[in-house]
């Protein structure tokens, strides 16, 4: 499920079916991106990889909290690093599995991957999450298709809404699930 329903967002701003599905929804997975990274997931970055004798080495930017046996997901690292694995061993700062395919030598990840454990919350079904998500989908709507940017109808300058004080405007409603390794720096 999804953090802004289409059909929410078309109800919300009023327009019916005078937009295209694919517009709106745009501005609907939009508003999910924005929120998502903010939110406290079970995820790790993924900094550099390595595999040696079909054993996959994968080194994370801080201690994994894992255990040998579970299951984590690995994406953006490449087709060979990516997908479904079972952790075999754990290092420091990441974590071992098997994978038969040549040797790779260890280099770093560019932007960093991914490596995603299971989490017990679904935010689609938190409402604040949901409020937040679609009060960012209506900023982005009204500044993409209204005159409300730089400079309003009567050519009086207007805050940008597209910006950090977008995020600023909502953090109040997403303040409990805010991961605060995402706030460091």
């Amino acid at each position: 499920m999804a953090y802004v329903d289409l059909a929410e967002l078309k109800s919300v701003l009023g327009i019916g079916n005078i937009y295209a599905d694919s517009v709106v929804q745009a501005v609907a997975d939009s508003a999910e991106n924005v929120i998502k990274p903010y939110l406290l997931h079970n995820r790790y970055s993924i900094i550099s990889h390595q595999l040696t004798n079909n054993v996959a080495f994968i080194y994370c930017d801080q201690p994994v909290d894992c255990y040998v046996g579970q299951s984590v997901v690995i994406s953006d690292v490449g087709t060979v690093f990516n997908g479904t694995k079972t952790i075999t061993e754990l290092i420091p700062n990441g974590f071992k599995y098997a994978k038969t395919n040549a040797d790779i030598p260890k280099h770093n990840v560019v932007p960093y991957g991914w490596a995603t454990f299971d989490t017990q919350i679904d935010y689609s079904t938190v409402p604040e999450v949901r409020e937040a998500s679609m009060a960012i989908a209506v900023d982005i709507w009204m500044q993409r298709m209204g005159t409300t940017g730089q400079q309003g109808v009567d050519f009086a300058p207007q805050p940008y809404k597209i910006g950090r004080a977008m995020l600023q405007r909502v953090i109040g409603l997403l303040g409990p699930h805010i991961d605060p390794k995402g706030l460091v720096g």
